[in-house]
């Protein structure tokens, strides 16, 4: 078979799996007696012939729940009824033995057509790996570090997820970018030259002759002593206390002899970052605190790209612009760095890249290369070349026996990048595209990197199909090696591990002991953190953390350091929730966090120092515990100046209880808070609310808006709004502010709402307290999201049984976060296709 019609094949079973079935032969009379009566009675009056409320139709609606479309309109009647929604409370209520006859019809004849369904066809037949899965697959397959996932199409999300398989199609224009994405892996995995040592060391002083714009930072913001140099703003602004770019991409030791200096002054958090040659700013990837005293040498390495930098640099506000005394005067907070120095690349030689992708095969200079097959003799190579030269004659791999390398190293390659053990066939496909190019004369290396493209764009790399087990067994449920992906990609976003694959080849993974040990020894794993930041980014939405910029004249309180801090006690938290096993509930509500002193100074908690985060008690009248009231999860909820109850209310009952709204109508125009007073937002949303078409999702999206509306853009507790123009309130003080412009007393917060079913709550501790009067509705919501991310798929009505089950257990060991993901690997759901 060959690499095509593997592709073709995949796509049309994918294709034919969502086909429409034939209608399926109901109990007519049942149907009869126990719905249609009541549909005529309850429903039809809005939903029929002549009115046909949000486009739907009951009257001749048919009980065909084989069909998907049919069943799936079906299960949202199902849900009105069942949650009591419809019909609307403004109408009779119908009587309840009606009611439970109608609901029981439908749930009984949903649940068995949706079981059917993947019975034949599965849950998900195919999924395409998602640009991340992509990219870390190619990460850990070959062993390199370059940025792949910027160059792929974006991916589609459903769900809420950009992993589930009706979301992720797949193009021609897929498959280009997947190929020119392998090559830039396969060229990085190929080292340029031999080792060649640089080393770079600059004095504070020398930092300020050769970075940009020094001159105007010296007179600003940084000041010269001796030769150390003293910063005392953020440095992007004016210059770049960096080393140079290095001339070669790896992996670098830096050095730096620096100390925080100022009156009091204790540590100072400064930015770890690195820097190309285009117009970006610096990237942070660490924060380090800087102790004060006497300069101390610092140590740490960093992974750079060919014109990278490194550069330290300063994270937080401090207004030294109001300072009205000469530079030398100023005793404020400051950074002094005596020296930077950079050495590397520190990376072995061959890199474990090359081993990856040529083991066994010698490299050579290109120019000696091609003169030895052209039976020349080879030019001699100085040890001193320079990086220029290397890079105009590289290094490549030189082949005595091409064809037997190339058979070997593509046979040793295939399972590895394909999960799984390979057949012969196509073994021998591979290994025969790769002989006719060098039949064709290619070179060695050429003819390899176009195998190896060819097996990294093959749909047995980028689709995860997932066969059943061996005859003899449940058709449905996975085998192991497909047990064993699946599981690899929950919890580590990557391909399975030699462990995982072994136990797989023993068929021991399938094993619900095997496989419950292995959940444990993953999420013991660093790569776990794929986990948490990619679940924990969609799921609460943290990967917008960077979309909105909040105002800088309303939020001076603002700062790089506060936004680095935000995401990350949100991950910590949820990484303290699951490695000890704690309960769910406490995403609602909870008596601490993880801290550094950034984020307790922005909520006001006293006696936290330093920027390393730590589990904070919570004092009982800080309006926090949760991931609703921390300042990440305020941010991604606003848009920089303003809050929205509307945004905010849709946001927890999509991602706290998991009872989304309807989308809003088309005609009816979006609602903005107006901070000059003129009119209040409840007064809009009041008025809103008086359209018939808004008013049945408004009293389910207003109440928890209206709990969070006391706090701001960037996450702190408020009483008021602030304002930029004069207000007759005049002007405020507001702590931990330092922008240069006066800030105004807006109006006040209007607190507190009243839920769906009456009941009046004062201010955010008392809705979470309301919320957690139903804690099933918490941790039903958190198992259905759960299961779409770990196996692709939302869920669907057969799976509803599965989710009651997993919550009942849950409510007896008190709603553990671990023994969910246990739970969810052992189901249904996740061990069949």
């Amino acid at each position: 078979m060959t690499h095509r019609s593997v592709f073709v094949t995949c796509l049309t079973f994918a294709a034919a799996a969502v086909a429409p079935r034939p209608a399926a032969a109901e109990s007519g009379a049942a149907f009869a007696s126990q719905v249609k009566p009541f549909l005529a009675a309850h429903c039809v009056d809005c939903h029929g012939e002549d009115v046909a409320k949000a486009g739907l139709r009951l009257d001749n609606l048919p009980a065909d729940f084989g069909d998907e479309r049919t069943a799936a309109t079906w299960a949202t009647v199902f849900d009105k009824l069942s949650s009591g929604t419809m019909p609307p409370k403004s109408e009779p209520r119908p009587p309840k033995p009606a009611v439970d006859a109608a609901t029981q019809f439908l749930g009984q004849h949903l649940h068995a057509a949706s079981l059917a369904r993947q019975q034949e066809q599965g849950r998900v037949i195919v999924r395409r790996l998602n640009g991340t899965e992509y990219q870390n697959t190619i990460h850990d397959l070959l062993n390199v570090r370059v940025p792949l996932k910027d160059m792929l199409p974006e991916d589609g999300a459903a769900a809420g997820f950009d992993n589930v398989s009706s979301a992720l199609d797949l193009s021609a224009t897929h498959l280009l970018l997947y190929q020119q994405a392998a090559e830039k892996a396969i060229n990085a995995a190929i080292p340029v030259h031999p080792p060649v040592k640089f080393s770079d060391r600059r004095t504070g002083r020398e930092i300020t002759a050769k970075g940009p714009n020094f001159k105007q930072t010296l007179t600003r913001s940084a000041k010269l002593e001796g030769d150390a140099l003293i910063l005392y703003s953020q440095a992007p602004r004016y210059g770049l206390c960096s080393t140079t770019s290095v001339p070669t991409a790896g992996r670098y030791r830096v050095q730096m002899s620096a100390c925080a200096v100022g009156a009091g002054v204790k540590a100072i958090p400064v930015g770890l970052c690195t820097i190309g040659q285009g117009r970006e700013g610096p990237v942070v990837f660490d924060v380090r605190d800087i102790p004060a005293g006497k300069p101390a040498v610092i140590e740490f390495e960093v992974d750079l790209n060919r014109s990278q930098g490194f550069v330290v640099n300063l994270l937080t506000h401090w207004d030294i612009r109001t300072f009205k005394k000469p530079l030398d005067e100023y005793t404020g907070p400051g950074l002094l760095v005596e020296w930077l120095s950079i050495e590397g690349p520190v990376d072995a030689f061959p890199p474990p890249s090359y081993d990856r992708l040529f083991a066994g095969v010698p490299l050579k200079a290109k120019s000696v290369a091609a003169a030895e097959a052209g039976g020349r003799p080879a030019r001699p190579v100085a040890d001193n070349r320079t990086i220029a030269n290397w890079y105009a004659d590289p290094l490549t791999p030189v082949s005595a026996k091409p064809k037997e390398d190339a058979e070997r190293l593509i046979r040793d390659f295939l399972p590895r990048a394909f999960r799984r053990p390979v057949n012969e066939e196509l073994q021998k496909h591979f290994v025969r595209r790769v002989h006719e190019k060098l039949d064709q004369k290619f070179a060695f290396v050429d003819a390899m990197t176009y195998g190896y493209k060819s097996i990294l764009a093959s749909a047995h790399f980028l689709l995860l199909v997932e066969p059943g087990a061996p005859a003899g067994a449940d058709k449905m449920r996975l085998d192991d090696y497909a047990l064993a992906s699946r599981l690899s990609y929950f919890l580590w976003s990557t391909a399975p591990d030699d462990a995982l694959l072994a136990l797989a080849a023993r068929n021991e993974l399938s094993r619900p002991d095997v496989l419950r040990a292995q959940v444990e020894r993953l999420l013991a794993d660093p790569k776990a953190r794929r986990f948490t930041e990619n679940f924990t980014g969609q799921w609460l939405d943290l990967r917008k953390i960077d979309a909105t910029i909040p105002d800088p004249q309303l939020y001076g309180d603002f700062d790089p350091l506060l936004l680095w801090a935000m995401p990350r006690e949100t991950r910590l938290f949820f990484d303290e929730i699951l490695r000890h096993d704690r309960s769910l509930l406490e995403f609602v509500h909870s008596d601490w966090t993880i801290l550094n002193a950034r984020l307790a100074r922005l909520y006001g908690i006293p006696g936290v120092e330093g920027n390393a985060f730590r589990k904070v008690a919570l004092p009982p009248d800080s309006h926090r515990g949760g991931v609703m009231t921390q300042a990440s999860v305020c941010k991604v909820t606003a848009d920089g100046t303003r809050t929205s109850p509307v945004l905010r209310g849709k946001w927890v009952l999509e991602k706290i209880l998991g009872t989304p709204p309807a989308p809003p109508p088309a005609d009816v125009p979006a609602i903005e808070p107006d901070i000059r007073g003129a009119t209040t937002i409840r007064q809009q949303l009041d008025k809103h609310r008086n359209t018939p078409a808004c008013a049945t999702c408004h009293v389910h999206i207003d109440p928890p808006g209206f709990a969070l509306e006391t706090f701001d853009p960037i996450g702190n507790w408020r009483d008021f709004y602030r304002a930029s123009a004069r207000t007759k309130a005049g002007v405020v003080t507001l702590p931990n502010y330092t922008g240069s412009k006066a800030i105004f007393r807006g109006p006040d917060v209007e607190k507190g709402f009243t839920t769906p079913d009456g009941r009046a709550f004062a201010d955010v501790d008392a809705y979470k307290r309301i919320l957690l009067e139903n804690p099933d509705q918490i941790a039903r919501n958190l198992t259905q999201k759960l299961l779409t991310y770990a196996t692709g798929a939302d869920v669907q009505f057969a799976d509803r049984e599965v989710v009651e089950q997993i919550v009942a257990r849950l409510r007896a060991g008190r709603y553990g976060l671990r023994t969910l993901v246990h739970e969810v690997v052992q189901s249904r759901p996740f061990t069949h296709k």
